[in-house]
């Protein structure tokens, strides 16, 4: 699992977008990271998890019903 240091003031979605396929995986960086889910906004350098590419282009390849 690739580790990443967050920047003052950035959101989980922008995450999801920079490291992996984009915003719609949140859930996946969310997932991972059960102690900050409280920050909506996240503090500098602050260790955040993100799951390897492989794992959300899996993801991504199911249908639309198998998403949730």
């Amino acid at each position: 699992m690739p580790d990443y240091r967050s920047r003052q003031g950035e959101a989980w979605d922008q995450i999801a977008l920079s490291r992996l396929s984009g915003e719609y995986q949140m859930g996946d960086v969310l997932a991972l990271n059960v102690d900050e889910l409280d920050a909506l906004l996240l503090s500098g350098e602050t260790h955040i998890s993100v799951p390897e590419q492989a794992a959300a282009e899996r993801v991504r390849s199911l249908p639309p019903w198998e998403r949730m």
